[in-house]
C-alpha cells in the first residue's frame, strides 16, 4: 500500500508539471519519467496479485489446520466412547534334528534315531482398551510339528525338552483362542486385577532374557522351571498385582497373587477334571515379589515365588507302591540384570517337592549379548541343570544342559535364528548318550 501511494504522489507531480510551459528536453524527461511510472505501476500490480494469492493460501491452510483439528477430536471422542484397538502378529517357523540316542526309560532302553522335525507357530494378538484403565487381550494361535522332541516328549526320555515351542500345539491342528482376559488398573496403577483365560506364566517365573521361546531359547529349561511348567496350563484364572509406588521405599516392588482352575494335569487322564467347572476345587495358587531396581542407570527384577498344586499326587519311588498322595508345591526365583546397554545376565533356581517330582532340584543361568558383532545381532549363552530324584532312580545323576543361539535382524520385522544344545546324562543318568540338537528359526512379526 505504501508502493501505491508513492505512485499516486508521482503521478499528481506529472500533471502538475504538464500544466506549466515545458522546453524540448524537460518533455523528454518527462516522458522517461512517465514510462518509469508506468513500471512502477505494473510492479505494484504484480505485488498485489502475488499478495492476494498468499492471503488466500493462508485462508486455506487455516482451513485444513481446521479440519485437521476437527478430526482429530473427532478420534479422541471415539477413543472416549469405544476405546482403541490394536493387532499384531507374528509367524514363526524352524526346523530342528537331534542326534541319535538310546536311554533308558523305565527300566527298558530306548533307542531314538535322529528325531527331527519342521514346524510353526502362528499368532494374532488383539489388544483393545474400552475404557479408562482396562484392557482386554485375546491372542488367536495355530501350530504345528514338534522338531527335535518328536518321540522324545512323549517318551518321556528327558527332565527338560528341546523345544518350547511345541507347547502350545493345538488338538488336531486346530485354530485356538489360547488367551482372552480383561486387566483392570485401580488407584493410580497401584493395583490392577486379570481375569479370564490364560497360563500363570505370565507372570509368574518371568525373565527379561530366558523366558520367549518364540525370540529367545528355546530349550525348556531356559524358557521356565521345567516342573512347574508340567503343572502350567491355559484356563480360567484371576491375578492381582500390587505396586505400592506411592511408598517410596517400596515403589520398586511388586506383589503377586494367582489363582486358577486346574485341570490336574500329572493325574491319569481318567483322574483329570474339566478346568472350566468346579474353579474352587483344588485350584493352582501362587504368590510372587518382585524387585525391580535401577542399579547404575541399567534396570533389573529379582522375583521369588511360592505355588501350590492342591490337587493329589501320586508319591513316587517305593512311596507311590502304599497309593499315598501329597500336594504338588515348589518355591523358586528368576534374576535378570542388565550389565550394560549390550549385555544382560539371568538366572534361575527351583526347589519342588521331592515327594511327587522327579526332579525337585532345578538352576540355570546365563547371558544375552546384543549388537556385538553386528548392529542387529543377538547372542544367548545357558547352562542348566535338573537333580534327578534319589527316592525314584538309582542312576541320579544331574540332567546337564547348555544352549546357545545367534539371531540376526534382517528387518525391523525378520529374524533368522541358528541354535544348538546339548544335554549330558538325559533323566539324571550317566549311561545314557548325551544328546546334540540344532534348530533354524525364522521370525516374522508385525
Amino acid at each position: 500500500m505504501k508502493k501505491l501511494k508513492l505512485l499516486l504522489l508521482a503521478i499528481l507531480c506529472v500533471a502538475l508539471i504538464m500544466q506549466t510551459p515545458l522546453y524540448a528536453d524537460e518533455k523528454e524527461e518527462i516522458k522517461a519519467l512517465y514510462k518509469q511510472i508506468e513500471l512502477l505501476r505494473k510492479r505494484v500490480e504484480q505485488l498485489e496479485e502475488k499478495i492476494e494469492k498468499k492471503e488466500k493460501k493462508e485462508e486455506e491452510m487455516r482451513k485444513e489446520i481446521q479440519e485437521v483439528k476437527e478430526v482429530k477430536k473427532t478420534i479422541e471422542n471415539i477413543k472416549k466412547r469405544f476405546g482403541t484397538l490394536s493387532i499384531h502378529g507374528e509367524v514363526i517357523t524352524y526346523y530342528q534334528a537331534a542326534s541319535s540316542s538310546d536311554i533308558e526309560i523305565d527300566r527298558n532302553w530306548n533307542h531314538f534315531s535322529n528325531p527331527d522335525g519342521a514346524g510353526y507357530n502362528a499368532d494374532i494378538e488383539l489388544s483393545w482398551k474400552p475404557a479408562k484403565k482396562g484392557e482386554i487381550y485375546m491372542r488367536i494361535h495355530a501350530a504345528e510339528g514338534n522338531g527335535a522332541d518328536e518321540y522324545l516328549e512323549e517318551a518321556g526320555a528327558l527332565f527338560a525338552d528341546l523345544n518350547t515351542l511345541n507347547d502350545d500345539n493345538p488338538d488336531d491342528s486346530e485354530i485356538d483362542v489360547l488367551e482372552a482376559y480383561y486387566t483392570q488398573s485401580l488407584f493410580n496403577d497401584t493395583l490392577s486385577i486379570t481375569f479370564g483365560k490364560t497360563e500363570p506364566f505370565v507372570v509368574l517365573d518371568a525373565n527379561e532374557f530366558a523366558n520367549d521361546e518364540h525370540s529367545q531359547f528355546v530349550g525348556k529349561p531356559f524358557v521356565n522351571n521345567p516342573m512347574l511348567d508340567s503343572e502350567d496350563e491355559y484356563g480360567p484364572i484371576l491375578i492381582v498385582n500390587y505396586n505400592p509406588s506411592c511408598i517410596k521405599k517400596l515403589k520398586d516392588l511388586t506383589f503377586t497373587a494367582i489363582i486358577q482352575s486346574s485341570s490336574y494335569p500329572r493325574n491319569p487322564e481318567e483322574r483329570q477334571k474339566d478346568k472350566w467347572s468346579n474353579f474352587f476345587r483344588h485350584p493352582f495358587v501362587a504368590g510372587q515379589i518382585t524387585y525391580s531396581p535401577t542399579i547404575r542407570g541399567m534396570s533389573g527384577n529379582y522375583r521369588l515365588y511360592g505355588w501350590v498344586q492342591t490337587y493329589d499326587h501320586e508319591k513316587i519311588g517305593k512311596k507311590a507302591l502304599s497309593g499315598d498322595t501329597d500336594k504338588g508345591w515348589g518355591v523358586g526365583i528368576s534374576c535378570d540384570q542388565y550389565i550394560t546397554d549390550r549385555i544382560g545376565l539371568f538366572g534361575r533356581f527351583g526347589y519342588q517337592n521331592d515327594e511327587v517330582y522327579e526332579a525337585p532340584v532345578f538352576y540355570s543361568l546365563g547371558a544375552v549379548l546384543r549388537k556385538i558383532l553386528w548392529r542387529n545381532d543377538e547372542i544367548g549363552i545357558g547352562f542348566a541343570g535338573l537333580k534327578a530324584n534319589n527316592a525314584l532312580y538309582e542312576e541320579h545323576h544331574t540332567e546337564w544342559h547348555a544352549e546357545g543361539y545367534y539371531k540376526i535382524y534382517l528387518t525391523d520385522y525378520f529374524a533368522i535364528t541358528a541354535d544348538l544344545q546339548y544335554v549330558g546324562n538325559p533323566r539324571g543318568n550317566s549311561k545314557n548318550d548325551n544328546i546334540w540338537a540344532g534348530m533354524i528359526r525364522g521370525e516374522f512379526g508385525f
